[in-house]
């Protein structure tokens, strides 16, 4: 049975407060007293005892035991970053964010709201700084009010986020991501869908560079 065993300095005892606790929090979700915590890990309970009472800090292998048996999150452990099992807290800002974008989307394509499509419009180009400076949108986006709804979708999206990195990016697909949504929603025209000719071109609007399938929008 191995020890693992580093003896912790006074240096650096109190750097070891926090991490006892949330040894302390592990051995206790895990429903095992420490003995038999200790068994499951492969080392002694005098061992546990100690780094629990922050008499001796783990090394290396004592704690990928504890990432591979109880899939505990090292960075929490060591740094209280993040949750015990290293999922992330959610980001209600960007939660709400995201609700606010449906609602906008929902009202510039369904409602065929004017002040929501040129609000639209310039949020897929990034005008940030024009929407800012007109108090008329920004009057609007106040009063403007997420439908509980939809808040699947905004859940869906959330969740959907995590696979984009870096915030501009997330931000874009997030947008484009509730615009197809409610673009496949939209009444069918079934004139213009019978009338189309098999060669004309189409194009989904996807993309703010696609400016030809995205004008009845803005106009």
């Amino acid at each position: 049975m191995r020890t693992d065993i580093q003896e912790s300095s006074g240096s650096n005892a109190s750097s070891l407060d926090s991490l006892c606790s949330r040894l302390a929090q592990v051995i206790q979700q895990s429903g095992l007293n420490q003995s038999e915590f200790s068994r499951e890990l492969g080392v002694s309970p005098g061992f546990v005892s100690d780094v629990v009472r922050g008499q001796k800090k783990p090394g290396a292998e004592f704690l990928h035991s504890l990432k591979t048996t109880f899939d505990v999150s090292i960075d929490w452990l060591l740094t209280g970053e993040g949750t015990m099992s290293g999922e992330q807290g959610i980001d209600l800002e960007l939660f709400r964010s995201i609700r606010l974008q449906i609602a906008l989307v929902r009202s510039a394509i369904i409602d065929a709201n004017p002040t929501a499509k040129a609000l639209l419009l310039l949020l897929r180009n990034e005008q940030l700084k024009d929407i800012a400076a007109d108090p008329v949108l920004q009057a609007f986006l106040d009063d403007i009010n997420p439908d509980d709804s939809e808040i699947s979708l905004a859940t869906e999206l959330y969740n959907g986020r995590l696979w984009t990195s870096g915030a501009q990016g997330q931000q874009r697909t997030l947008l484009e991501a509730a615009i197809a949504h409610f673009e496949a929603r939209k009444p069918l025209d079934t004139i213009a869908a019978l009338t189309r000719t098999s060669g004309s071109n189409v194009q989904i609007n996807l993309g703010s560079s696609q400016r030809n399938a995205g004008r009845d929008y803005y106009e």
